[in-house]
Parts: C-alpha cells; sequence; structure tokens
C-alpha cells in the first residue's frame, strides 16, 4: 500500500512538471515566431505554477519588454499615418506591459491633446555691482554739429545728473550727432559706441569714459566668475571648444575645470559668460539611447551513410620461412626444391580480411541566440558569451646555447569558442541608427591533426543605416557539402550487379544554414527644444557700446534699422573714416609652405603718423619678414618706417611717420607686406587689432579694419 501510494506522488508530481514545462515550451516558441502577445500569456501561466523558478521570470520579463517595443513602433507608425485612434490602441497595449512608462505615457498624451507649450525662460540680465542712477526720461531736444567730444558727453551728463570724467589718452575732436528722443542708457551707448570709446562706472554718479583699444579694456573691463556644473558632458571634453568660441582681441578666457565636481569655472566679462552659460546648455544635452535586438540562427545536419564489405588489408601475401626446431644451415640453392617441398609448415599465405559495413547515422544541430543589446549612442556595446578551448601550440628551442633547435615546447593559448558582437550604434535626428557591427560566430568543427581542435568561424563586419524598428537581414550563408566515396578490389568493384559485394561504398551530407537578423528600437532621442536652433548673437568687438553688462537678445535691433543705426551709417560715410584692411581675406596652403598677406591703407584724409597693432595665432603661423609696402613712396625716399615681430605672443607693430612736417598720406596703397611660414595644421585669423593715426595737423584720423582667415592642410 506505501509503495503504491508512493509512486501515485511521483506520477503527479512528474504530471505536473510536464504541464509546467508545455506552458514554458509554447511561450518559447510563441517568442521565437515573434508572436510577443502570446508568449506573454505562455509564461505567466507558467509562472503562477511554479512562482520561484527565475528562467520563467525572466522569461516573461524579456517577452514582456518585446511586447512593448513592437505595440509602441507600431503606434507611432499609425499616428506619422493620422491614424489617431488606431495609434491609441497601440499605446494602450504597450502601457499593458510596462504602465510605469512615462515615455510611452507623454507621447499618448501628446496624440490625444494639444502639448502646453512651454514657457521660456527669462534670462538675467548680469548687471554690474556698481550702476548709475540717472534719469530715465527721454531726451527731447539735443544735437551737435561739430561740437567737441568732450563737450557733448559733458552736457549728456549734466542733463541725466551724471559726472563724466575723462581718460589721460582721451582725444578731444570734434564731432555731430543727435540723441533726440533717446533715454540716457541708449545716448551714452550710441555716444561712445560712434566715438570709438567705452565707459566705465565708477559710482552711482559718475563715470570715466576710456578709449576703446586693448590694453584700456584688459585695464578697465570689469570681470565675473561663475561655475557651470555639467551633467552630460565632461568637462575635459570642453575645454578647447570653449577657448576658441569664447577668444577675443582683448584677452583669452580664463577657464578652470574640476574633474571632480565635473564644472567649469569661467572668469571673463559679463558679455563673455553670458555667451559660454548659452553654448554650455546647448552642447550638455543628454545622449541617445537604443536597444538592439540580435537573432542569430544556425542549423547544422551531418548525415553519413556506410554499406559494402569494408576490408581491413588490401594485399595478398605469401611468406616461406624455416621451422623453429630446423638446424641445417648446409642447404643453398640446389636443395631448393627438397627443402620447399619437404615441410608444408615452411609457407604461410595472408589473405585481406572483409567485414560488412550497414551503418547510417544522421546528426542535426541547431543554435538560436537572441541577445538585446541597450547602450548609448556613439559608445561601443561589447556582447561575448561561450567558452574558452585551449589550442596548443609548438615551439622548438635549442638544448643549449648557440645549438640547433630542436626540444620541442608547448605552450596553450584560450581561444573564445561561442558569439562575439561588438556594435556602435550612432543616432540620428532623422529617427535613423547608423550601426557599426562586428559579430563574430565560433564553434568546435572537431579535431584535426594531433587531436587539435578545429575552430569554426564565422565573421561579419559591416555599418548599416536603419530607421527606428526596421528589421535588416544582416547575413545569410547556406551551404550543402555532398561527399561520396566508393572503395573496394580493383576490376571486381565495377562489375555490374555483383559489384557491391567487393566494394564498400560511404556518402557523407553536410547542411549549414546561418542568419543574422538586426533590429534597433530608439527609447530616448537628444532633446533638443526650439532654442537650440537659434543662432547665438555675439557683440562685436571693438563696436561695442561700453557697457560692462550683457545685452539681453530682446534689446537687440532688428529690421527695419532705428534712426541710431541710420546715423551710424551716416558717420561712416563721413570722409572722417578710412579703412585699414588685409588682403586677401581668406585662402588655403599646405603645411610648410610661404604665404603674403598685403596690409593696405584707404584714406581720404591726409595721414602723417601711423601705428598699426596686428595678431595671430603664434601655434599656426611664424611671421618671418614685413617688407615695406608702396604707399609711403608718396612720402619720399627716406620716410621711417617701423616694424617689431613678437612671434611668442603673436603680435607684430608696424608704423611709420612722414619726414615732411605738413604733408601727409592720402589715398590708398600697400603699407606693408607680411610673410608668414605655415608651422602647424590648424586655422588662424591674422587681424589689426587697433589703429592709431594722426592728421599732420595733429587731428586724430579713425580707420576701420578687418581680418584674414587662413586655414592650413
Amino acid at each position: 500500500m506505501k509503495k503504491t501510494v508512493f509512486l501515485m506522488i511521483v506520477a503527479l508530481a512528474l504530471w505536473g512538471c510536464m504541464i509546467l514545462s508545455h506552458a514554458y515550451k509554447l511561450g518559447y516558441e510563441a517568442e521565437i515566431n515573434k508572436n510577443f502577445d502570446e508568449a506573454v500569456k505562455y509564461y505567466e501561466k507558467a509562472t503562477l505554477e511554479n512562482p520561484k523558478e527565475p528562467v520563467y521570470r525572466l522569461a516573461l520579463a524579456r517577452a514582456k519588454f518585446s511586447a512593448t517595443m513592437t505595440h509602441l513602433q507600431e503606434a507611432r507608425k499609425l499616428a506619422s499615418l493620422g491614424k489617431k485612434e488606431e495609434a491609441l490602441k497601440g499605446y494602450q497595449a504597450a502601457l499593458s506591459y510596462d504602465p510605469l512608462n512615462r515615455n510611452i505615457m507623454e507621447e499618448a498624451k501628446a496624440l490625444t491633446e494639444e502639448a502646453p507649450k512651454k514657457e521660456k525662460p527669462k534670462e538675467e540680465m548680469m548687471k554690474p555691482p556698481v550702476q548709475l542712477k540717472a534719469s530715465t526720461e527721454r531726451i527731447r531736444e539735443l544735437k551737435f554739429v561739430a561740437a567737441s567730444l568732450r563737450s557733448v558727453f559733458q552736457a549728456l551728463g549734466k542733463s541725466a545728473g551724471v559726472n563724466f570724467i575723462f581718460d589721460e589718452q582721451f582725444k578731444d575732436a570734434p564731432f555731430t550727432i543727435d540723441l533726440k528722443d533717446k533715454d540716457f542708457e541708449q545716448a551714452i551707448n550710441f555716444l561712445c559706441l560712434s566715438s570709438k570709446n567705452f565707459y566705465r562706472v565708477v559710482d552711482e554718479r559718475t563715470a570715466i569714459i576710456i578709449p576703446d583699444t586693448p590694453v584700456k579694456r584688459l585695464q578697465y573691463e570689469v570681470s565675473a566668475i561663475k561655475t557651470f556644473y555639467l551633467s552630460n558632458l565632461n568637462a575635459q571634453d570642453v575645454l578647447n571648444s570653449l577657448n576658441a568660441m569664447l577668444r577675443n582681441q582683448y584677452r583669452p578666457p580664463n577657464i578652470i575645470i574640476d574633474k571632480n565636481l565635473n564644472s567649469v569655472t569661467i572668469r571673463d566679462t559679463p558679455t563673455t559668460i553670458r555667451l559660454a552659460e548659452k553654448l554650455l546648455r546647448s552642447w550638455d544635452k543628454s545622449k541617445g539611447e537604443v536597444v538592439i535586438d540580435l537573432e542569430i540562427m544556425e542549423v547544422s545536419r551531418i548525415k553519413l551513410q556506410t554499406l559494402g564489405l569494408d576490408f581491413s588489408g588490401t594485399t595478398i601475401g605469401m611468406l616461406y620461412g624455416k621451422t623453429s626446431s630446423s638446424t641445417d644451415t648446409t642447404s643453398g640453392w640446389n636443395n631448393l626444391k627438397d627443402v620447399v617441398f619437404s615441410k608444408a609448415s615452411n609457407w604461410e599465405v595472408s589473405f585481406p580480411t572483409a567485414y560488412l559495413d550497414f551503418l547510417e547515422s544522421d546528426s542535426d544541430t541547431k543554435i538560436i541566440a537572441q541577445p538585446r543589446l541597450r547602450g548609448v549612442g556613439d559608445e561601443k556595446i561589447d556582447y561575448k558569451v561561450g567558452q574558452k578551448v585551449p589550442i596548443p601550440q609548438t615551439t622548438f628551442t635549442p638544448v643549449a646555447a648557440g645549438g640547433v633547435s630542436s626540444q620541442p615546447v608547448v605552450s596553450y593559448v584560450q581561444q573564445d569558442v561561442g558569439i562575439e558582437v561588438s556594435i556602435k550604434p550612432r543616432i540620428h535626428m532623422e529617427k535613423e541608427v547608423t550601426l557599426e557591427m562586428d559579430i563574430k560566430i565560433t564553434s568546435l568543427g572537431g579535431t584535426g591533426y594531433a587531436d587539435i581542435p578545429i575552430v569554426n568561424n564565422r565573421e561579419v563586419k559591416n555599418v548599416i543605416r536603419l530607421k527606428d524598428g526596421e528589421t535588416n537581414l544582416l547575413a545569410g550563408l547556406l551551404k550543402d557539402e555532398e561527399r561520396k566515396t566508393l572503395k573496394g578490389i580493383p576490376g571486381l568493384k565495377s562489375l555490374p550487379g555483383i559489384g557491391r559485394l567487393f566494394s564498400n561504398y560511404n556518402t557523407d551530407i553536410e547542411q549549414t544554414d546561418v542568419i543574422l537578423t538586426v533590429t534597433p528600437h530608439v527609447i530616448r532621442w537628444v532633446e533638443v527644444n526650439e532654442e537650440d536652433p537659434k543662432p547665438l548673437w555675439v557683440e562685436l568687438e571693438g563696436i561695442s557700446s561700453g557697457r560692462t553688462a550683457a545685452v539681453p537678445e530682446e534689446e537687440i535691433p532688428e529690421s527695419p534699422p532705428t534712426e541710431e543705426q541710420q546715423l551710424a551709417e551716416q558717420a561712416q560715410e563721413e570722409p572722417g573714416l578710412s579703412q585699414v584692411f588685409l588682403n586677401p581675406g581668406s585662402f588655403e596652403v599646405p603645411q610648410n609652405r610661404e604665404l603674403r598677406i598685403s596690409v593696405n591703407v584707404r584714406t581720404e584724409q591726409e595721414v602723417g603718423t601711423m601705428t598699426v597693432n596686428l595678431s595671430f595665432n603664434p601655434q599656426v603661423l611664424k611671421l618671418k619678414e614685413v617688407t615695406e609696402g608702396g604707399l609711403l613712396r608718396q612720402l619720399g625716399a627716406n620716410v621711417p618706417f617701423l616694424r617689431n615681430i613678437d612671434n611668442a605672443g603673436g603680435s607684430c607693430t608696424i608704423a611709420f611717420s612722414s619726414p615732411l612736417p605738413n604733408k601727409g598720406f592720402k589715398g590708398e596703397g600697400s603699407l606693408a607686406v607680411l610673410v608668414f611660414e605655415s608651422s602647424a595644421k590648424g586655422e588662424s585669423s591674422v587681424a589689426v587689432s587697433s589703429v592709431s593715426a594722426n592728421a599732420p595737423t595733429g587731428k586724430m584720423v579713425s580707420f576701420e579694419t578687418n581680418e584674414s582667415q587662413v586655414i592650413i592642410r
């Protein structure tokens, strides 16, 4: 009785295991066929019956994720086609498997109702520590014609209750300007812009007027310090980019990197810091993420058939020899007949032994791998699964020094056998993914010479671009090999009908089929808002209003041109403004070549003395020589000409003075020719940093400048 009860318990347990295994098997088959809804149903059944089995829980999680991505891709496709109701059903099905996915919720919500517009955050202007407390009333009528520039500033300050003091290098000159309908801030900015000056606030009622030159900027410009904490970028990676973007003619930016806090600290003018803030905000974006589904299927079949006679030997022989008891050693060839026929035991005859083979074998091998890899854009994903197989390697070394290499030394190399996947995804804004893939599949193919393992290898290297959710057949390989071998007795094996009795027939069939598919799913895109594509307006150096605080974008005038712009254009058309320009403006040269840039002057006023300061990148260019141009021939043969080259600091000074007291240069011509050598690859701008010129009467002459861009390849 006890034995019967025990057998019943064992039978019930086996019956339960059979039901459990059957549910898991059905779920696995459904998953292989990409019917993920059915797979989830069967895996849930298997998990409920045996909750402690981790294999079932993992299979259920995998199937739910696949079902979520399948329904999400289908919903996105329907939404792009304008089928709103069908797309909502797809989103609901995806949320049924992953109810906590906020990205799917937001997509479904955006489809059902109009997404709320995000308000643009108000950018606070970096204000200096001390500001002028001037009157905010607009100037009704204030116009100057050929008045002293100093008196213009003083009259403007008197009307607003501000006292202006002047730098020792401030130059007074006749000036014409109309400040009608301007408030104090607009008037002082426009006045400084037109006269090439800037101002610095001393206290609430006092400001100093300073010539707008690089030296004075360094002396008076207010600096600020601000720290930016980066979330996604590496602070060290943005250092070179910030140095290039924030470089100006006055000073290089002071940037400090803290690797521990991943922060960037900048010390510069408020305008530069505000520009750096916008740049870092647009750069510090989270990378996109992608899930890559790989399916590797390999089916191999080996069929062997052997039928017929297998002969163990292939020779027929006769052997003659004495018996062990014979002691006659005097018999020769003359007694051969008697000896040969004396005893039959002296002869030995051998015939081949034949075995009848009727062997047939059929083996099937199936390898299916479905790795799911998740990673971020532009980062390599490595996946490796398998085993390491020792492969012997023999080298020969000499037994003693200077001898012949005859001693074998055996070492073992661990060979990876299995599946190796290396993928580097790149996510595009067009909702596509570029995959740089290297997939290797290795397996053992038996043994070869000296029982050394034979490793079968299949490798695919490719770069493809797929849409989100698009499946591509990466590689398909069908190999069908059949070998037939006939062995037997010559002549007899070819007899019709009975030849099979004297032969052995072998048939070896090998079939292999390999299929690789890849499907990318983008689960997070790079967040680009409405402000990122917009340009960043940079305040031009040398024509700034002189304010030490940054100007918000909303205050930048747009077309149609304002009255200030019209007056500025009129001032540029006046004969007092001339030009110092470089020719050519931009060009490319190879490395280690000589290039020449001409410094030209165009003016309608006589210039008695002139000093031109130029700047360039000393890491890319080397100034070898400055030759005198043809401009100075108008002033005579012995014109004092000064040239000073500083390749370490990347600067050059060119100056001349008229030998005649009441005569100067007027017109257009070449002041000098700069002879550079391109020392390294890169880019450099050769710019006119400042110009100081006076007429023979002592009047200051203003010049416009430009720069030349050089690219060394």
